[in-house]
């Protein structure tokens, strides 16, 4: 047997690993749900809720959820129902990065806290 002769090609997709990805998706946004909750819970409890920071973290881990649910989750199914080329991929990389960018702005925002008090 030739040296590699299991191994995948480059540039080849392995399912197995995108329906793992495509599991741990669907868990992480169930999972996800609590984020915001204890946010809202110990906001309250402080009595931080009036501060903009809050109310800009929690419209961003709202739109981060939205796109989560409404558009990267779907879109992972379609492409694993029906492989093509590529371009699904590819746009999905997109709104994943949007995804990832909004979570980073948010613990920018938990960290830095400005106009707290």
């Amino acid at each position: 047997m030739p040296a590699g002769a299991g191994a995948e090609q480059a540039g080849e997709r392995n399912e197995a690993v995108a329906v793992l990805l495509h599991r741990i998706t669907r868990v992480y946004g169930l999972l996800g749900v609590v984020v915001p909750v204890v946010g809202i819970v110990l906001g309250v409890v402080q009595g931080r809720m009036a501060e903009i920071w809050i109310n800009i973290a929690m419209l961003l881990t709202a739109a981060a959820g939205l796109l989560l649910a409404l558009v990267i989750y779907p879109r992972q199914k379609a492409a694993l129902a029906e492989p093509d080329g590529g371009a699904r991929l590819r746009s999905l990389a997109m709104y994943s990065g949007i995804y990832n960018l909004l979570w980073a702005i948010v613990v920018v925002l938990m960290i830095v806290r400005p106009g707290a008090d």
